[in-house]
């Protein structure tokens, strides 16, 4: 359901009216800080850096490092393409 209605976006700007309508400002801040922190563990950054350099407390680092460390080669995938929309 929320596959279909995300993939309907036809472009950017759409997906991104999407997004506000669908989450709060503090929900699309959290996710971006998720993949922040799973970035700066793929670059074998510590817990404590992490917290850090996101910045983010160490608890939210902590439950980062742990979804990192179950599901590293999904993440990985997709920081391929976190890492490519950043240079843009």
């Amino acid at each position: 359901m929320l596959y279909q209605l995300f993939l309907s976006a036809h472009n950017q700007a759409e997906f991104e009216q999407l997004l506000q309508l669908t989450f709060t400002e503090h929900e699309r801040d959290m996710m971006v800080e998720r993949w922040k922190i799973f970035d700066a563990f793929d670059k074998g950054m510590s817990q404590r850096e992490v917290s850090k350099t996101v910045p983010c407390s160490i608890v939210t680092a902590t439950r980062g490092a742990k979804v990192y460390r179950e599901n590293k080669e999904v993440i990985k995938k997709f920081l391929e393409v976190w890492r490519k929309a950043e240079e843009v």
